[in-house]
């Protein structure tokens, strides 16, 4: 959805009166109750569509909705509870049985994030979007000898419950020892873990990964542990060029699958913030996408507010970060220098040279881009391509 959802949303609002900005929204009478006060919170939560918050009589967000005369599509459907569906480790987020993937772009960690969560299920803790689990998670994480160390410091820094988190080295073992890998070692993956009490497995997908086979395989095999022994895989891939040149295409084709459960994309965000942004959940609606920042050594992860960029904007700039320094920055340029309007040929090519960008390096941030060039009677224009114009 664009920005002009939002308007649909407003326009309603408006029509039941004493709208007042707020961050990241806006309040405004609830129409599901004798609302006086103005105690509707309306939160934008992405892809044109809101969070609905009662904080006054507690009205159910599709009541709301209902009484706003605003579609489904608008509204960001509440989180489910614990035991619904499938049941849940994170509601909304990660489901209690079957393969969840978080993708990674350039700069974000993403085992750093998943091991946040982790450690908040092991504990029983409050999870990053303020939901409270009933009870404590039995938690293993597969990890390399040389990555063991850090990923106790970083469980240990995040809160996890000690005695329902266990790691267990994979790769470089002494003596030489090759370690276990997907897809050929299922039935030992599967031998490791079974009568361990083990609710949710954390792993690097590269990791267990063998160099030159794809990573669809590996997914698939851990998709088929998460099946056999009815527990949750939380997988995670970092950006590099074995993983995948795009984060975006990486996670829209593994989401495409069949054998993942959930897919995730931790992506840098406005204002120095990344973000864990939804991208596909077979058990539920998509849900909103929420801003965190990678702290230190005491908290490695701190969790913020909603993300309102959106999957798709969020997709969009991580596919940029992608490319190299060079033509990203062309592309920022362009995109900063035709937002208001055509501009002639030879002035972007004279405005580039100016800020030390080479002739083929904006050429290839024009393609990119998809900037189109009009003839006129004064010579040759470029402006931006439809979807960009106004945003």
């Amino acid at each position: 959805m664009s920005e002009s959802s939002y308007e649909v949303v407003r326009e309603a609002l408006r029509r039941w009166g004493n709208v007042r900005l707020t961050e990241g929204g806006w309040l405004a009478r609830c129409p599901a109750h004798d609302d006086r006060q103005g105690s509707l919170l309306v939160l934008a939560a992405g892809d044109g569509r809101v969070e609905l918050d009662c904080l006054g009589a507690g009205c159910d967000p599709q009541d709301v909705a209902a009484a706003l005369r605003i579609g489904a599509q608008y509204v960001v459907v509440p989180p489910p509870a614990f035991e619904d569906g499938p049941g849940w480790i994170w509601p909304g987020y990660v489901p209690s049985v079957g393969l969840t993937l978080i993708d990674g772009e350039d700069g974000v960690n993403t085992l750093t994030v998943a091991l946040d969560v982790a450690a908040r299920a092991s504990a029983g803790s409050v999870l990053p979007d303020g939901q409270h689990p009933p009870t404590g998670r039995g938690v293993v994480v597969l990890t390399a000898s040389h990555t063991t160390a850090n990923v106790r410091r970083l469980l240990s820094a995040s809160g996890a419950d000690a005695e329902r988190t266990e790691v267990i080295e994979v790769l470089g073992g002494r003596g030489g020892q090759r370690g276990l890998r997907l897809p050929a070692d299922v039935a030992q993956v599967e031998g490791l873990l079974r009568g361990r009490g083990v609710e949710l497995l954390v792993v690097d997908v590269m990791l267990v990964c063998p160099y030159r086979v794809p990573a669809e395989r590996a997914l698939r095999a851990l998709g088929e542990v998460s099946e056999h022994l009815g527990m949750a895989i939380l997988g995670v891939r970092e950006a590099s060029k074995r993983a995948g040149w795009l984060a975006s295409r990486r996670a829209q084709e593994a989401a495409e699958l069949g054998s993942t459960a959930a897919v995730h994309m931790a992506v840098n965000g406005p204002e120095s913030s990344m973000a864990l942004v939804p991208v596909a959940c077979e058990s539920w609606r998509v849900m909103g996408g929420l801003k965190f920042r990678q702290a230190g050594r005491d908290r490695p992860v701190v969790w913020n507010s909603r993300f309102s960029r959106g999957t798709d904007r969020a997709i969009e700039s991580a596919d940029l970060c992608r490319r190299r320094p060079a033509s990203t920055g062309a592309y920022r340029f362009l995109e900063e220098l035709l937002a208001e309007g055509p501009v002639p040929t030879r002035d972007v090519t004279a405005a580039a040279a100016g800020v030390g960008f080479a002739p083929r390096t904006v050429q290839r941030a024009r393609t990119q881009l998809g900037v189109v060039a009009t003839k006129t009677a004064q010579g040759w224009v470029l402006s931006l391509p439809p979807q960009h114009v106004g945003r």
